[in-house]
């Protein structure tokens, strides 16, 4: 058993997540094993505590915030083993669920690894664990798809304190119903849930599906079912030569129709397709004004404030980079991005970092932009929206979020994983009435997302914070089958206590 702290020796930082949510616990401990996190849960159900699973607490839905009882912090469990290159041109590293993202791509590059661990959440600073918990995804999912698809096996401590393993292949039985056996031959039974999973991506609420993996339904689960102590991970080949772009089109329309050029035109590898719409392109121009060369935003930013921007990262050989980026240039081009302040490229390390850092500048003004706000009125924060619908809405929802927001009045910025059809509105109140008026035109475009069969959370969970949303898109019964399933592993219900239910 790994030492236990107190209340009062429980430090602030692991009270709270990304979200700003404030939590509490009783007691807090830190496990360097999957032995020793077995031993915290085996404790915490000999006495009934509720039990609440952190990482990284990059998380911004609040799921790692707790809510009473003990606090397991997976911070020490660091290990990280020995690739292993499997027969099908893939590799596989073992990690425990303390491993830190940037830690793991440090490690895999300092050993001259050709292979790399895919997902990429903004926060590098996520750990394994969290990240197989919330099924990270990122930029680059427009190509390689989220954590889900690069796990492989993982081990799981539920809730009494029993470990059992999972891997790919233990699938549920032809009717929908599983048995998973544990060492002291009890079982956990029940079925998969029956509910359509969204044609996009999606982070809300358990994985369906017809002949799925097990191991699906703990991906994804935010520490509601059990403790994920390590994982096998598949990790793929490294690019031979990586570059990325930013293209400035007239408006929002021409930024759509390069889009969908991207995504068609499979002779260019794009892993990532990114948009900044007029206000938030306009936003890092006021930027640069009042911060100069620290703002990270270069000084040659197009005048024209109707320009809407949209940022690609390309593989592909170092012999095939410059025939790609002349055919991107050509079709930027043809849709309006045609002087040489519309088309920025980055093709060594240092260029794509400048860049890189440029299309991560929008957020960080957004949040000072609201810090500021908030001294005025600390209640106040920004309405982030974090919903996706299939390619076929694409233009639909975007148009319905204008013009709501516009016949409001309210300021925003659209940004966000344009080539996943999942855009982040960001609702920006100059004061507590435009607050409300925002909270509900939230809800109104999480309905309308609902209807076109879309997520209302596409990569940053559920949480404490989405509970909600989540019972609108999946209705009771779809939160029925869901607690079956929880029933199954944590029969208490005392994992992630307040997390999607």
């Amino acid at each position: 058993m790994p030492r236990l702290l107190g209340n009062s020796e429980i430090g602030a930082d692991f009270l709270r997540d990304e979200s700003r949510m404030e939590g509490r616990a009783e007691f807090a401990c830190f496990p360097s094993s999957s032995a020793e996190a077995a031993s915290a849960l085996s404790f915490a159900s000999g006495k009934n505590l509720k039990v609440t699973i952190s990482g990284g607490r990059t998380g911004i839905a609040g799921g790692a915030v707790p809510d009473g009882g003990l606090l397991i912090s997976l911070t020490r469990m660091q290990k990280i083993g020995q690739v292993t290159e499997q027969p099908d041109g893939t590799a596989t590293v073992i990690c425990e669920s303390g491993v830190l993202l940037s830690e793991l791509q440090n490690i895999l590059l300092q050993r001259k690894c050709k292979y790399f661990f895919p997902p990429d959440p903004t926060e590098t600073s996520a750990t394994v664990g969290g990240m197989i918990a919330c099924n990270a995804s990122g930029a680059h999912t427009f190509k390689y798809g989220p954590t889900r698809k690069y796990v492989k096996s993982i081990t799981a401590i539920l809730s009494n304190g029993e470990i059992v393993k999972l891997s790919r292949g233990q699938k549920a039985n032809p009717d929908g119903s599983f048995t998973v056996r544990l060492s002291d031959g009890s079982t956990c039974e029940s079925r998969i849930p029956n509910f359509p999973q969204p044609a996009t991506k999606n982070a809300a609420g358990y994985y369906s599906g017809t002949d799925m993996d097990l191991i699906d339904l703990l991906i994804g689960s935010e520490g509601t079912l059990a403790l994920i102590s390590e994982a096998e991970l598949v990790l793929v080949t490294r690019p031979e030569f990586e570059f990325n772009a930013m293209f400035f089109l007239p408006n929002e329309s021409s930024s759509l129709s390069l889009t969908r050029k991207l995504r068609e035109d499979r002779g260019i590898e794009v892993t990532a397709i990114e948009y900044f719409d007029p206000a938030a392109v306009e936003m890092l121009r006021q930027r640069r004004l009042s911060m100069g060369q620290a703002s990270a935003v270069p000084p040659c930013l197009p005048e024209d404030k109707a320009c809407a921007g949209i940022y690609i990262d390309v593989t592909c050989t170092k012999e095939g980079a410059a025939s790609a980026a002349l055919k991107l240039k050509e079709i930027a081009g043809d849709l309006g991005a045609a002087s040489p302040l519309a088309i920025w490229a980055g093709f060594d390390k240092d260029e794509r970092e400048r860049l890189r850092k440029f299309r991560h500048a929008l957020p960080e003004t957004v949040n000072t932009l609201i810090s500021e706000r908030r001294k005025t009125y600390p209640g106040m924060t920004k309405l982030g929206t974090d919903m996706a619908v299939p390619d076929e809405f694409l233009e639909e929802i975007m148009n319905f979020y204008r013009k709501e927001l516009d016949a409001q009045n309210l300021e925003y910025v659209i940004f966000g994983h344009i080539g996943n059809n999942h855009l982040h509105v960001n609702i920006l109140p100059r004061n507590p009435d435009e607050y409300l008026l925002g909270k509900k035109l939230y809800m109104k475009f999480a309905e309308t997302v609902i209807r076109m069969k879309g997520s209302v959370s596409a990569e940053h969970g559920v949480g404490k914070l989405k509970k909600n949303f989540l019972a609108m898109m999946l209705g009771e019964d779809g939160l029925e089958q869901m607690r079956a399933v929880k029933r199954a592993f944590d029969p208490d219900f005392r994992l992630g206590t307040g997390t999607l239910f």
